[in-house]
């Protein structure tokens, strides 16, 4: 791509972070000095059970839940890559794994439960059992808290990006942003300004395959409307259409709703009133497209509304953790104390 050059009136909603409804309380394991470091692709869950059950009804089950197809991404991606090891087999190799579903199985049990572990035997690690009589019961357990497993599992694989990124931080990009923007985001080296305004800038990584791109606009606030659905679509294609340009002068990019429609969701972004939309991107007048992740966030201290927004353009290669590190990026922001 190439460039071409009053008070809040609203009471807010409180945002309360879901809580796990599970059994047991979340514990660790073995911590500190002499963990070993864990293993494991990008987006990977080792599930534990015994071998006729991943064959069976419980194999298909979990692979329908966690490999289900990531919404708004241009091609079928599953959440999760499963792979799976029987509990008779589970040694010391694979207990190096960063993402574990345990799925204990003994017909002593009376009762269901699930429990959330930490670095047990790897950092950093997370170990989601499941205890459970036979396997009908573990489908079930497994699927009243999909939910909640998916996501701590995703928050898991977000940590691990951030853990990588800190490492590589730019900090001259932070410290423009703060002094700019009034907010901190971990950027990593790659990254450069190719837009730069009072209140619009777009960051962008380029490589022979693929681009990763980040933009933060603000406006005014001025009233609820401007977390719907309609008013962020809007005010993004407002955006792009001025600021990011395709190969061609004529060429600007808008928010695609053809064949994949936009979905926006309330999200407590650290402590902050904010909705989460996600979505495909196109140039119009050019051939070129991809995924996007936006945060629109309420900073009541300076009364005004902040967007966060991701963008991927990768025609050849797979999307999902690479969108995932942009995402890893916009969530990291933090705003400045001062005004």
């Amino acid at each position: 791509m190439i460039l071409k050059n009053n008070k809040i009136g609203i009471t807010l909603y409180v945002i309360i972070s879901f809580i796990l409804g599970f059994t047991a309380c979340e514990s660790t394991g073995t911590q500190g000095k002499g963990l070993l470091s864990s293993s494991g692709r990008s987006g990977e869950m080792l599930v534990v059970c015994q071998s006729s059950a991943w064959k069976g009804a419980l194999g298909d089950s979990l692979r329908s839940m966690f490999m289900s197809s990531l919404e708004c991404l241009p091609q079928n991606e599953p959440y999760f890559t499963l792979s799976h090891i029987s509990n008779d087999k589970f040694n010391a190799i694979y207990q190096k794994q960063r993402n574990i579903l345990y799925v204990d199985i003994n017909s002593s049990y009376t009762e269901a439960k699930v429990t959330v572990s930490k670095d047990k035997w790897a950092s950093p690690q997370l170990i989601i059992t499941l205890f459970v009589s036979d396997e009908k019961a573990a489908i079930a357990l497994a699927a009243t808290h999909k939910d909640k497993i998916m996501s701590l599992f995703l928050d898991s694989e977000i940590k691990r990006f951030q853990r990588a990124q800190f490492a590589q931080q730019d900090k001259s990009i932070d410290k423009k942003l703060k002094k700019s923007y009034k907010l901190s985001m971990i950027v990593p080296q790659g990254f450069i300004f190719a837009v730069k305004n009072e209140n619009f800038c777009w960051m962008r990584k380029e490589t022979k395959y693929w681009g990763q791109s980040i933009l933060i606009y603000t406006e005014d606030y001025t009233d609820t409307s401007m977390f719907s659905n309609t008013y962020i679509v809007a005010l993004r294609n407002k955006m792009t259409k001025q600021y990011v340009f395709g190969s061609l002068d004529s060429s600007y990019m808008i928010v695609d709703e053809k064949f994949i429609p936009t979905k926006s969701d309330f999200y407590d972004f650290n402590g902050m009133y904010g909705v989460k939309t996600q979505g495909i991107w196109k140039m119009v007048g050019d051939y070129m497209g991809g995924a996007f992740v936006n945060y629109t966030l309420l900073d009541t201290k300076r009364n005004r509304v902040i967007s966060l927004d991701g963008f991927l353009y990768a025609p050849t290669d797979d999307k999902r953790d690479l969108l995932r590190q942009i995402e890893a990026v916009l969530l990291s922001t933090k705003l400045e104390n001062e005004t």
